[in-house]
């Protein structure tokens, strides 16, 4: 019962208190690309709620799965594009509004952490370390904030952390003596950027769990 309660919560957090208004140029959209009514499609169900669907068209091949009792994208999807050697591999969080979570850019099949969303999870030294990627534009003043539960011996603990830069990632180290302790939270990026004497601030948020 409390694991479920921890998840709630950390869920109320994340589609309560965290606005995503990064509004960058991007050279592809989302639910352009994501938007089934642009595909043909095909389906295979897999139990009584989920469905795996495949469609394609002139430019894109997709691959998902489905919760078609709330009509909700789930997991990682994959869209291919045909006319060139891009990937994109985007993870659907079924929450109220249906939104992509973390997103993976490949390029001839090297992922490009440049224009990606994701974290990387690792246990070591007691504890968990968590690297945070989140794309990057240049001339921006940048920082990523993660809000966290831990849930031990059946106490909630709420819990915030600034994260360092390493390289092209942002590393948060979160003490844990056991490995099954449960961690989930929002690492949110915000950036500051100045164009033309005009100061633009965005921040961007992704849910994160071990």
């Amino acid at each position: 019962m409390m694991k479920y309660i921890f998840l709630f919560l950390i869920a109320f957090l994340f589609f309560s208190c965290k606005k995503n208004n990064r509004n960058d140029n991007q050279k592809i959209n989302i639910s352009d690309i994501t938007n089934e009514k642009n595909y043909k499609m095909t389906s295979k169900k897999e139990n009584d709620t989920v469905v795996q669907i495949s469609g394609e068209n002139n430019q894109y091949i997709l691959h998902g799965s489905k919760d078609v009792k709330n009509n909700k994208k789930i997991g990682w999807w994959k869209i291919e594009d045909k006319t060139n050697k891009f990937l994109y591999e985007i993870e659907f969080i079924s929450a109220n509004p249906n939104k992509e979570n973390q997103i993976k850019f490949y390029n001839k099949g090297k992922l490009i952490t440049r224009f990606s969303q994701y974290c990387d999870i690792v246990y070591k030294n007691n504890g968990y370390e968590f690297k945070f990627y989140f794309p990057k534009y240049n001339n921006e003043k940048t920082r990523v904030e993660f809000d966290y539960m831990t849930e031990n011996n059946n106490i909630i603990e709420d819990k915030s952390i600034d994260c360092k830069i390493e390289k092209d990632y942002y590393i948060c180290f979160i003490p844990r003596d056991k490995k099954d302790h449960s961690i989930a939270g929002v690492a949110t990026f915000f950036s500051e950027s100045e164009n033309k004497g005009e100061a633009t601030f965005s921040s961007v948020s992704m849910f994160v769990s071990n």
